[in-house]
């Protein structure tokens, strides 16, 4: 691909469209790239709205959707000197990442929306807008590292670190992804926008499901699908009925706030039935659990290669721990084998598997 003319500092022949949320993280990283002697551009996706303009997104600050973000993403791209573009994939972000959140509490699943916008729209629209216009790589401001091989690392903030919702990149798209933050921690990337005055550096973290707004995900799911909303039991692990669920939407695997019982010890969602419509609740140890099965898995090594012995991380912020993994085969299921008893992996989130400080694939908990 033939690099861009025309920006100055373009020193490594190489072009890159990185794409900028309008938050300090992805402002940051252009600033980076330019830096680094990249032709660097922006782009920002239009993913939720009524509007093709962007004052019609939803005016939530801390979502890297709303309007406010997308008009910071402009404003800073400008700052740098860089040109910027927006890209409408609100079709594409409604049935890849939205229908998919709505369906998945249907059935009584936590479904991950930052891992589906990565996987269907984030990376894949990226990387196609940017082979239409010529760019040699591209480039987002998540906190992980790629290296050459390809391959995906931790980042060196492991308390920002990303890794956990990159898992389902393919080896080519990691080939020509660039993660400028991988080296860096979240307080020296606030001092940098600071000192830049970036637009976004007083910009508040993003909220983790974007589309969201104050009223929480309960609340998007009751105005979006108001069918969900269907009265059943609660019951004890014994089998007991001791109460009643306003709908098991609103209840998620290892939740203690919201079930309304009163008992002598704190109760905890263990299970959900929809078939049944019945949510089952116990003390915390009846939460534990030494196994699970994982499907849909994406490797990035060869079956051949992965050991018996992983680290796993089924929640994006808890640490990485020891297990099992048996019947590798593709992408089919895979049992997880836990070495110590873990709280609470709930149906529809992310294993992710690590060797070291490298993502070896991941899956969902079936």
């Amino acid at each position: 691909m033939t690099s861009k003319e025309g920006q100055a500092g373009g020193q490594t022949g190489q072009s890159v469209l990185i794409g900028m949320s309008g938050g300090v993280d992805s402002s940051v990283a252009a600033y980076l790239l330019k830096q680094q002697g990249y032709y660097t551009e922006g782009l920002s996706f239009l993913l939720w709205g009524s509007n093709s303009d962007t004052a019609k997104t939803p005016d939530t600050t801390n979502t890297c959707c709303s309007a406010a973000s997308l008009n910071d993403a402009r404003a800073t791209a400008a700052a740098l000197g860089i040109r910027h573009s927006i890209a409408d994939v609100r079709v594409e972000f409604m049935q890849r990442v939205i229908e998919p959140f709505i369906e998945g509490y249907s059935r009584g699943v936590t479904p991950n929306p930052c891992v589906l916008c990565n996987q269907h729209v984030k990376f894949p629209y990226l990387l196609a807008e940017a082979n239409s216009r010529g760019f040699d790589c591209i480039a987002t401001g998540h906190y992980a590292v790629g290296t050459d091989q390809p391959a995906l690392m931790t980042a060196t903030d492991m308390t920002k670190d990303q890794s956990y919702f990159l898992y389902v990149l393919t080896l080519e798209m990691l080939s020509r992804v660039k993660f400028p933050l991988g080296p860096w921690t979240k307080p020296r990337v606030r001092e940098l926008a600071a000192g830049l005055e970036l637009p976004c550096h007083k910009r508040p973290e993003s909220q983790d499901i974007c589309f969201v707004d104050d009223a929480g995900y309960r609340g998007f799911l009751s105005a979006y699908s108001p069918n969900i909303q269907a009265a059943g039991p609660i019951v004890d692990v014994d089998g007991k009925t001791i109460g009643t669920h306003g709908g098991l939407f609103a209840y998620t695997v290892g939740q203690r706030r919201g079930i309304g019982i009163a008992a002598k010890q704190p109760l905890y969602v263990i299970d959900i039935d929809t078939a049944t419509n019945t949510l089952i609740v116990g003390p915390k140890e009846c939460g534990a659990k030494t196994q699970f099965t994982v499907d849909a898995i994406n490797w990035l090594v060869p079956t051949t290669e992965v050991p018996d012995s992983v680290l796993v991380k089924f929640r994006s912020t808890m640490a990485a721990v020891s297990a099992d993994i048996a019947g590798i085969e593709g992408s089919s299921a895979t049992r997880v084998i836990l070495h110590t008893p873990q709280w609470a992996p709930a149906r529809g989130q992310s294993a992710v598997f690590y060797v070291g400080n490298r993502v070896i694939g991941g899956g969902v908990i079936v």
